[in-house]
């Protein structure tokens, strides 16, 4: 799992049949801080995120496509919550 920053959805006009009605985020993993830190994927949201939203992200593609009903769903990401807040040590902090 890791944090991530959604900065869109994608829509698709030809698709796996298991993606019909679903949404797809593009996020953006991201430090605690805030940070940005990688290139933009596409998740299953599974939760109603929106633009902007700081979302925690599953890797567990038995999720996925357990959420879509399809053994051979062509997921592996999936938004599965909304952070409110992250707290603890930031980079740089002496521990």
């Amino acid at each position: 799992m890791y944090l991530a920053r959604i900065e869109g959805s994608a829509v698709t006009t030809l698709h796996h049949k298991s993606l019909v009605g679903r949404k797809l985020l593009i996020a953006r993993r991201c430090e605690p801080d805030g940070r940005l830190a990688a290139e933009p994927v596409l998740a299953l949201d599974a939760v109603g995120a929106g633009l902007g939203d700081l979302v925690l992200i599953s890797t567990d593609g038995e999720l996925a496509r357990s959420l879509t009903g399809h053994k051979t769903a062509p997921v592996r990401l999936t938004a599965v919550g909304i952070v409110d807040a992250v707290d603890g040590p930031k980079p740089g902090d002496i521990r």
